[in-house]
C-alpha cells in the first residue's frame, strides 16, 4: 500500500524549487543579521583602525575573512545536508522534520525570549570562553590569522545561526531538487548569509565611524534576535506540518 503525502509534503516534492526559493531568500537573509558574526566584523575592524593603526588593510583583511565565513559556511551546510539526506532514507521523513522542527521550535523560544528577558542564563551565542581566544587570531592582523578566526567563528557562532541553516537543510533534502540545484541554494543563501557582513565592511571604508557602528549593532541586537527567532518559528510550523 502506497502511504499518502501530506499536502505540504505534496506540494514540496511536485513544486521544490518554487517553494525552496522564497524560503531561502528569507532565511538566508534572517540568518545574515545575526549579532555573533556582525558583532565580530566590526571587532575586527575596530582592532584594524584603532589598535593596530593599518587602516590601508580593511579592505583585503575584510574581504578575506567574509570569503572564509562563506565557504566555511558552504561546507558546513553541505555536510548538514548530506546527513539529513541520509537519515531520511532510513527514517521516515516525517519523523525527521518533526524531531528538526521540535528543535527549531525551542531555538525560536530562546530567540524570543533575549529579546524580552535578555539577563536570562540560557543564550544562543558565541561562548564566553572562546572569546579570548577568537581576539587572540584578531590581534594577529594577517591572512592566515584572518583565515583562521573566520573558520572559528563560523563554527563558534553555530548557536546563533546553526537552527535555521539546518531546518533550511531539511526543506531542502525533501523537496526533490537535483544535487547541483541543492548546491546552487546553499550557495545563494550563504550570499545572503554574508551581505550584512559586505554591507559592514564598504560603511568602514566608507569612513564609518566605529562608534557609531558598535552604537547601532547594540541597538540592533533585540530585532536581530526577534527576526531570526520569528523565522525559525515559522520554518518550525513547516516542517511540523509538512
Amino acid at each position: 500500500m502506497v502511504e499518502e503525502c501530506t499536502a505540504v509534503a505534496c506540494y514540496l516534492e511536485k513544486h521544490g524549487g518554487l517553494v525552496s526559493f522564497p524560503l531561502v531568500t528569507v532565511a538566508g537573509l534572517a540568518d545574515g543579521v545575526n549579532p555573533c558574526a556582525i558583532g565580530m566584523m566590526v571587532m575586527l575592524l575596530g582592532y584594524l583602525i584603532v589598535f593596530a593603526k593599518k587602516p590601508e588593510k580593511v579592505v583585503l583583511i575584510g574581504t578575506v575573512y567574509i570569503a572564509t565565513v562563506f565557504a566555511t559556511y558552504l561546507i558546513i551546510g553541505l555536510a548538514f545536508y548530506s546527513v539529513v539526506a541520509e537519515l531520511q532514507q532510513v527514517i521516515h521523513a516525517g519523523v525527521v522534520n518533526r524531531v528538526v522542527g521540535t528543535v527549531l521550535g525551542i531555538a525560536a523560544l530562546i530567540m524570543l525570549k533575549d529579546v524580552v528577558w535578555p539577563e536570562s542564563p540560557i543564550h544562543l551565542r558565541i561562548p564566553g570562553a572562546s572569546k579570548e581566544a577568537l581576539m587572540k587570531l584578531i590581534e594577529k592582523v594577517s591572512i592566515p590569522g584572518t583565515v583562521a578566526l573566520g573558520v572559528a567563528v563560523t563554527v563558534l557562532e553555530t548557536p546563533c545561526s546553526l537552527p535555521l541553516y539546518v531546518g533550511t537543510a531539511t526543506v531542502l533534502a525533501q523537496s526533490g531538487l537535483p544535487l547541483l540545484g541543492v548546491v546552487g541554494y546553499f550557495a545563494y543563501y550563504n550570499l545572503l548569509f554574508v551581505l550584512p557582513l559586505v554591507v559592514v565592511l564598504v560603511l568602514v571604508w566608507k569612513g564609518k565611524k566605529l562608534v557609531e557602528m558598535r552604537e547601532w549593532e547594540h541597538k540592533a541586537e533585540k530585532w536581530m534576535k526577534l527576526s531570526l527567532g520569528v523565522i525559525l518559528g515559522l520554518v518550525s510550523m513547516w516542517l511540523l506540518v509538512s
